[in-house]
């Protein structure tokens, strides 16, 4: 299996039945970036789509994609630390997560953090949402995922698993990523997303806790269950 492969098989379960699976982060992320892009925009009426989206979305790919891998090549010694710890991971992507979605409900509501609010501080969010996401997420075994998984629980092939699945996250994301520019090219200029702005925002931030409460409480588990139900 090339890179190619991995990474088209990542993109193409984006839009199959696997969609139940990455349910568990699709319309969070989503919900972020619109949320984030709509706030920005009632600071900057002309915020470009590539500032204040694709770079912050770059550093979500990264984030998500490196600790993605990552949690998949458990044949390499620090992929067992991190599964060794992954419950208690969990809970503090909760809390960080949670700050996120803070973050996003407050920014044009309190001065101090409007203020401070700029690309850079968007990439870090983003790269904080992508690896808390990737931490939080328990993905559906696809025949190529399976494949990559066979290869990155061997240590002779751990590397070869870990580059193949860091592609398979990649996939995943480049597919996310597409629907959300889409989504928000398609709202940004209508009038009325313009003028409910606020509205729209604050429901993306709570849209956003809710991964936060579920991995806080410990409760995403039943929160996955519920979207496998319709699989079986």
């Amino acid at each position: 299996m090339g890179a190619s492969t991995a990474l088209w098989g990542g993109f193409s379960s984006f839009f199959s039945i696997w969609q139940i699976c990455i349910l568990q982060i699709s319309p969070f992320v989503i919900a972020f970036l619109l949320g984030l892009y709509l706030a920005t925009l009632e600071q900057k009426p002309n915020a470009s789509i590539r500032q204040w989206v694709l770079v912050p979305y770059a550093a979500y790919i990264l984030g998500f994609c490196l600790f993605y891998s990552l949690l998949i090549a458990s044949g390499l010694t620090i992929s067992r630390s991190i599964l060794y710890h992954i419950g208690n991971l969990r809970v503090a992507s909760g809390f960080i997560i949670l700050f996120v979605a803070l973050y996003l409900i407050f920014l044009n509501r309190l001065s101090v953090l409007g203020e401070r609010h700029s690309p850079t501080v968007s990439s870090v969010l983003s790269l904080l949402i992508g690896m808390t996401f990737a931490i939080i997420y328990s993905p559906c075994i696809t025949p190529i995922l399976s494949e990559i998984m066979g290869l990155a629980a061997q240590r002779g092939t751990a590397i070869e698993g870990w580059f193949l699945a860091f592609f398979y996250g990649l996939g995943i994301s480049l597919a996310l990523g597409v629907t959300a520019v889409t989504l928000i090219l398609l709202l940004r200029k209508r009038q009325m997303v313009r003028h409910h702005a606020r509205l729209i925002i604050g429901i993306c931030g709570l849209i956003v806790l809710v991964p936060a409460l579920l991995n806080i409480t410990g409760q995403m588990r039943h929160y996955k269950a519920f979207f496998l139900g319709f699989l079986v």
